[in-house]
C-alpha cells in the first residue's frame, strides 16, 4: 500500500510540474544537445498558444539570466493561456501519461505504470477516483476500505498541487536560472522533434521536501513549455525523472467514472 500511496501522489505532482521522486535510476536520455540553431518550430499537435506577457522577462537568448519567479510566472501563464494538454512522464521504474485540464476547475486523467502495475486516475476539484485491480475506487477518508483511504490521499496532493500557481512554485524556490548556449532536440512522445532552449538551475535547491541537484526547462517558440528534467533526493533516495508536454491547448474532456 505505501508504494500505491507514494506512485500516485509523484504522478499528480509531475503533473503539476514538479519533480517526481520515485525510487528510480535515470530515465533513458531523450534531449539530444545541439549548439546555435535557428528558432524552434512548434511541435505537430495542439494549437498555437500566443506567448504571454508574463514571459516578458524570459529572454530565450543564450547566456540570459532569468529570476525563478519570472520563469514561474512564465510557465504559469503559458499553462493557463493554453488551457489545456497531455503529459508523459517517465524514469527508471515508473512511467505514466495524462490529459489535463488547467484554471479555476482543474482536473486530470491519466495512468501510471510501475513495478506493481497500471493504475488509472481522474482527479478533480472535489473527486478523486483510481483504479485497484481494475475496479474504480472513490475517495474517501472515512471509509474503511483501505483503498478509498488510500484514494482521498492522492486526491488531497492533488488540490494542493495540482493548480499551476501553486505547482510551479518548485521553479520560483531557484533564484536564478541561465539559457544555455544553443538549443537542445527534444523528442517528444508523439513522434516530432522540437527545438528547444534549455533554460537550467545556476545551483541546487530545495523545495516541497526536495532536494533538487539540478533541474532544466526547456521553452520552446512562444515559450511553450515542451520538457522538464529534475534529479532530487527525497528520503535518502536521488532519482532523475523527465516530464513531456504535448497537444497543448487542444480541447480534453474528464469523465468521471460511474461507481
Amino acid at each position: 500500500m505505501r508504494r500505491t500511496t507514494k506512485t500516485f501522489a509523484l504522478t499528480v505532482g509531475a503533473l503539476a510540474l514538479l519533480t517526481a521522486c520515485s525510487p528510480a535510476a535515470d530515465p533513458t536520455p531523450l534531449i539530444t544537445e545541439t549548439a546555435a540553431a535557428p528558432a524552434s518550430p512548434t511541435p505537430m499537435g495542439g494549437t498555437a498558444v500566443t506567448s504571454p506577457r508574463e514571459c516578458d522577462d524570459v529572454d530565450l537568448i543564450a547566456d540570459s539570466r532569468v529570476t525563478g519567479s519570472d520563469l514561474s510566472a512564465c510557465v504559469i501563464a503559458f499553462s493557463r493561456a493554453a488551457g489545456s494538454g497531455h503529459l508523459t512522464l517517465q524514469s527508471a521504474d515508473l512511467s505514466g501519461e495524462a490529459d489535463f485540464v488547467f484554471g479555476d476547475d482543474p482536473a486530470t486523467s491519466g495512468s501510471v505504470t510501475g513495478p506493481d502495475g497500471t493504475n488509472d486516475f481522474v482527479l478533480t476539484p472535489t473527486e478523486a477516483w483510481v483504479t485497484f485491480d481494475g475496479a474504480w475506487v472513490k475517495a474517501d477518508p472515512s471509509s474503511g476500505d483501505y483503498r478509498a483511504v488510500i484514494a482521498s490521499t492522492i486526491g488531497e496532493s492533488y488540490r494542493a498541487l495540482a493548480d499551476p500557481a501553486a505547482a510551479a512554485s518548485l521553479l520560483a524556490s531557484a533564484p536564478s536560472w541561465t539559457v544555455q548556449t544553443g538549443q537542445d532536440t527534444v523528442s517528444l512522445p508523439d513522434g516530432t522533434d522540437v527545438r528547444a532552449w534549455r533554460v537550467q538551475a545556476d545551483a541546487p535547491f530545495s523545495a516541497a521536501g526536495v532536494d533538487v541537484s539540478e533541474m532544466i526547462v526547456w521553452l520552446g517558440e512562444g515559450h511553450r513549455v515542451v520538457a522538464t528534467q529534475a534529479t532530487g533526493t527525497f528520503g535518502g533516495v536521488q532519482t532523475t525523472s523527465l516530464q513531456q508536454f504535448t497537444r497543448w491547448g487542444e480541447p480534453v474532456t474528464i469523465e468521471v467514472p460511474k461507481g
